[in-house]
């Protein structure tokens, strides 16, 4: 659901545009420009052609690396759950520091690190505890050749971990550049002030011209600005899997 503080800020800006607007079409200065009206519309035509583009663009680059990051958190935390589930064969004295490894990992990352990603801090806290994880495996001691077999296993699934955790947080990190949203802003912008130049025939029609592209894009924004941020905001990403390996993986 959208918040209603989006709800209420995108109301205000329509209202404000729409009241704009009627100002100058009461005061009829769009009709200063009706000889002008195929050159506006061929402009308002080639800003709406670019925007979209360019909004486009700036959607795949942000739902990709969206999706990127779901795809690290399943796949990091798939490999900590096979290092749980793999580890069932070895002594309970190995395997007890390996699964209390992953879940105090498993549980601080729930508790820190989610929201420092979102603030662009370091995940120092968590780091620490990974290489618990790291230490945990490697302290493992083996005695025959099927136990060396679980424990190389065991090194392999956990160099996989990292890889992947290392991927989420190079992902997590990364924000749509300053420059590209700036120009779509901008676009967007140019598109408004043109409308306001338009003369309408009818005035009724231009303000609800005014006041539906006033929202459509104000949630184009929004959506944008929303889906750069995967931690915060109103879509976010998932945590329910490393929360699995905290309550339900023994």
């Amino acid at each position: 659901m959208v918040p209603g503080a989006t709800l209420q800020r995108c109301a205000t800006l329509i209202a404000i545009a729409c009241a704009f607007g009627g100002l100058l079409t009461y005061f009829r200065f769009q009709q200063v420009f009706a000889e002008d009206a195929g050159g506006i519309s061929a402009l308002l035509q080639i800003f709406g052609t670019l925007y979209s583009v360019l909004y486009a663009f700036a959607t795949y680059v942000i739902w990709g690396q969206f999706t990127a990051v779901e795809s690290e958190i399943l796949k990091e935390s798939g490999a900590l759950k096979d290092l749980i589930v793999f580890s069932r064969r070895l002594k309970e004295n190995d395997r007890e520091p390996i699964v209390r490894a992953v879940k105090n990992y498993a549980r601080t990352l729930l508790e820190t690190e989610w929201q420092a990603l979102s603030r662009g801090n370091s995940t120092e806290r968590t780091d620490k505890l990974f290489f618990e994880i790291v230490a945990a495996v490697t302290a493992v001691k083996f005695e025959d050749d099927a136990e060396r077999a679980i424990f190389e296993r065991l090194l392999e699934i956990t160099n996989e971990a990292s890889a992947h955790r290392d991927e989420r947080i190079s992902l997590s990190v990364k924000r749509i550049p300053p420059t590209l949203l700036a120009f779509v802003v901008l676009t967007a912008m140019a598109i408004m002030f043109l409308l306001f130049f338009y003369p309408f025939k009818n005035a009724f029609l231009g303000i609800v011209s005014i006041a539906v592209t006033t929202m459509l894009l104000y949630f184009a924004y929004f959506v944008v600005t929303d889906l750069d941020n995967p931690f915060e905001g109103t879509w976010n990403l998932d945590s329910a899997p490393f929360r699995d390996l905290v309550t339900k993986i023994r």
